[in-house]
């Protein structure tokens, strides 16, 4: 393995172990007979964040949301999905990834 190889490694292990799960209030339809009650959102990398102002993040303004939470989720959702979200998780989401992940 090459050193930036590797250096893409360790960075993508730190951001899938600075992760947190966000239970739903109201769980998203996922497949024809599967519900998700519960997502893992992993912190972004600086790649996951193209596209996406940072500010529009800190205003709380949820069109950052269909771009960057198919990037970090798992089980991966797609935007659709985002559609789907409850305004109170879409909220508790936001509120999560800006204290979790852009707070020293």
């Amino acid at each position: 393995m090459t050193k930036k190889t590797n250096d893409v490694a360790i960075a993508t292990n730190n951001a899938i172990n600075a992760s947190f799960d966000r239970s739903l209030a109201k769980p998203l339809p996922y497949g024809p007979d599967k519900t998700l009650d519960k997502l893992t959102i992993r912190r972004p990398m600086s790649g996951d964040l193209r596209g996406v102002k940072l500010v529009q993040l800190s205003e709380m303004d949820t069109n950052v949301l269909f771009t960057l939470l198919p990037r970090i989720t798992s089980p991966a959702i797609t935007e659709a999905h985002v559609q789907q979200l409850d305004p109170v998780d879409a909220v508790m989401i936001m509120q999560d990834i800006s204290v979790n992940f852009f707070t020293t």
